[in-house]
């Protein structure tokens, strides 16, 4: 079954909205850094993506392969901020939408 991710999500997160619950997907997941576990994550709507840092406490969902590449997950508390010109988007929250 198709999944119906939320058009222009990427486009109204990096405009601000932090109200909105979006579909998206994930398009890839790579660790990072060195002293301290942390994961980034690149979601899509499907017209656009954008790399969000996930939150230390929502590591687990990663280690034990919960969110992959290609889940689709609803964001549900997120902050973005703007930080020498580029967007940077922490999440959260989210719960895994299992199609």
């Amino acid at each position: 079954m198709p999944v119906n991710l939320t058009p222009n999500a990427i486009t109204a997160i990096n405009g601000g909205d932090v109200n909105s619950k979006p579909l998206v997907q994930v398009l890839d997941i790579k660790l990072i850094g060195s002293t301290q576990e942390r994961y980034r994550l690149l979601i899509s709507d499907s017209a656009a993506s954008q790399h969000v840092m996930l939150a230390t406490h929502l590591n687990d969902r990663v280690k034990t392969g919960a969110v992959q590449k290609g889940s689709v997950v609803q964001l549900i508390d997120y902050t973005c901020s703007t930080v020498q010109n580029r967007k940077y988007v922490r999440l959260l929250g989210f719960s895994l939408t299992l199609y």
